[in-house]
């Protein structure tokens, strides 16, 4: 945060504050780009019907992921997810219940990068759900890091049970995504109930059209210009995970490859491709993204 609000002030010295601040957040962020034979979708035969059914989880973001037009703060377009009305739904208990259950390595790959992900998302809610009245600060404000504790970050601290394993969402993360998955879009996918995070998905992930639903994730992310992507002038503003996490998308090369084919032609896909744009990232709000919260 300290960071952020020095680069706001003293421009010139983005680039290098950025260093920094990667630096910084790769003592909590696990370097996977090393990891040999990491998985790609690519490479597996397409599921024609799948095996785990997470209707009950798709029958839940229908109802209670709000995807009007949604503003908290400076962020725009944010999906908003009814927490009140989700934590009297019974179809949600039903749903952890069947992956506390689930034997997750017998399912096919596809499927189990579109269960993971599914898991991170809901399991995220549940860990909210279960903490409430830890969630609300003492100003007021509602954000998932009010759940750290001083030498406890949130990501480290119980979610839920998978597969009769207890996970926390930095193991969904790191081991069971980012560490066995070469898949960069996954960032897209997984939400951790901020502001700035990427939108929730209003379904749920399958692994008969992951690639589709993922794909298609990046696709609306970008077009968001207060979390995704926004030129202004020469001026490229993307979102912090990139920075964060820039070495899963093979550092600013990587990128410059990658992203492009999420994007609509124009000015910002041609300053990307040239390499002629001048690097910013937004500032990360990480207010909740809770129906009915501040500007909703």
């Amino acid at each position: 945060m300290v960071l952020q609000k020095l680069s706001q002030t003293f421009d010139f010295l983005k680039p290098t504050l950025y260093n920094v601040e990667k630096k910084v957040a790769a003592r909590s962020i696990p370097n996977v780009a090393s990891i040999p034979d990491r998985k790609k979708l690519a490479d597996y035969k397409p599921v024609a019907e799948d095996e785990f059914d997470h209707g009950l989880w798709d029958a839940i973001l229908k109802q209670h992921v709000v995807e009007t037009d949604g503003t908290l703060g400076e962020i725009k377009g944010v999906h908003l997810i009814d927490y009140d009305a989700l934590a009297k739904d019974t179809n949600f208990k039903a749903y952890l219940s069947k992956l506390e259950n689930t034997n997750v390595a017998a399912l096919p790959e596809p499927e189990q990068l579109a269960f993971w992900i599914n898991a991170y998302n809901a399991l995220c809610v549940s860990l909210l759900l279960n903490n409430w009245e830890k969630v609300q600060n003492s100003e007021g404000k509602y954000s998932i890091n009010n759940l750290s504790e001083m030498g406890s970050a949130v990501w480290d601290n119980e979610a839920g049970i998978v597969g009769g394993k207890t996970v926390s969402l930095n193991d969904i993360e790191h081991k069971e995504l980012r560490g066995i998955w070469d898949e960069p879009a996954v960032h897209g996918c997984i939400v951790c109930a901020s502001a700035s995070c990427p939108n929730l998905r209003k379904e749920a992930f399958a692994g008969s059209r992951v690639r589709e639903q993922m794909d298609d994730q990046i696709r609306s992310w970008m077009t968001n210009e207060s979390k995704g992507l926004e030129l202004v002038g020469k001026k490229l503003y993307l979102s912090r995970i990139f920075l964060w996490f820039g070495d899963d998308f093979g550092g600013w090369d990587g990128l410059r490859e990658w992203l492009p084919k999420y994007l609509e032609d124009g000015e910002a896909k041609t300053r990307i491709e040239k390499n002629t744009a001048v690097v910013r990232f937004f500032d990360y709000s990480w207010e909740m993204n809770r129906f009915g919260g501040s500007n909703s």
